[in-house]
């Protein structure tokens, strides 16, 4: 996987926290290095490519087969696979943090307390510790937890699929042509942009205190110092924020968002668009068979 663009000068908190920042900067050059490959969907229009993601995420958390659910994964790893994006990175920022950790969540749920149905695992056996029908994990509890993680899993796999194709002005122009709220978008934009504002700035605020550091900082000046700087920063970039706001009024910014991309939707537009509600047409149909 990648190295880190910054090193961490040493094993204390401030060390840390600068890998941190870099890594967030790091993440962004990512996104872009893939967006900026002319594969399957990076070729494509926003446009579309917003729609089919978004029919996909609605269809997975509507639909309840285990069987339909998983074939949902699959088409978005052969997406991923179809547009240069590396396996198994794919599969490490997808499937396997937040699907693992909402299925064990959800396995509380399952036992036999909550859903009644036919024990698949027992937890306490019958008779023992004074429970007369034992505790155990129900099928039913199973596959709601089965079904709550590969529904997460799924989402998951096509706005990762959409993040990493498409750049961040190609997704915000597309939902300003699809007529969302132009208030909508610019807070997106600026959530964005303030997002790297404050990782900047703190960098700069992290490096300055590492500098002029000698030896091992205690941990309660840490966490002062980081109650200090925390305070410190959303001052300044509160500061930043009016300026760069009155620097954009004068350059004539009226609250409307504009990109110079021209977006044109062409045939394969419209052919990606009509395969994809075959495939979504079949795993209804599908649905009710299995």
């Amino acid at each position: 996987m990648h190295k880190n663009s910054m090193p961490a000068c040493g094993s204390g908190f401030l060390a840390r926290t600068l890998t941190r920042f870099a890594q967030l900067f790091e993440n962004e050059l990512y996104c872009e290095r893939y967006s900026s490959n002319n594969k399957l969907l990076q070729s494509l229009d926003p446009r579309v490519k917003v729609v089919v993601i978004l029919a996909f995420m609605v269809f997975a958390n509507f639909v309840t087969s285990l069987a339909i659910l998983e074939a949902v994964g699959i088409v978005a790893f052969f997406y991923a696979c179809a547009s240069g994006l590396p396996k198994a990175d794919y599969l490490r920022r997808t499937w396997m943090y937040l699907p693992v950790i909402m299925f064990i969540f959800s396995l509380p749920g399952g036992m036999s307390f909550f859903v009644k149905g036919e024990p698949m695992i027992w937890l306490v056996p019958a008779g023992a510790l004074g429970s007369n029908d034992g505790v155990y994990m129900t099928a039913a509890g199973m596959a709601m937890a089965a079904r709550i993680a590969l529904r997460t899993g799924d989402s998951l796999s096509f706005a990762f699929l959409l993040l990493m194709t498409t750049k961040w002005y190609g997704i915000t122009g597309a939902l300003r042509r699809m007529h969302l709220p132009e208030v909508f978008v610019s807070v997106l934009n600026m959530a964005y942009r303030y997002i790297f504002l404050i990782a900047e700035v703190g960098t700069s605020m992290m490096q300055a205190r590492h500098i002029r550091t000698v030896g091992r900082i205690k941990t309660s000046s840490d966490r002062k110092y980081m109650s200090n700087m925390a305070g410190q920063l959303f001052i300044r970039i509160h500061y930043m924020s009016e300026e760069i706001y009155g620097a954009m009024v004068l350059r004539g910014y009226d609250g409307s968002v504009t990109t110079a991309d021209v977006m044109k939707t062409d045939a394969a537009d419209w052919l990606f668009l009509l395969l994809n509600a075959v495939i979504i047409m079949i795993l209804t149909l599908g649905g009710y068979i299995f």
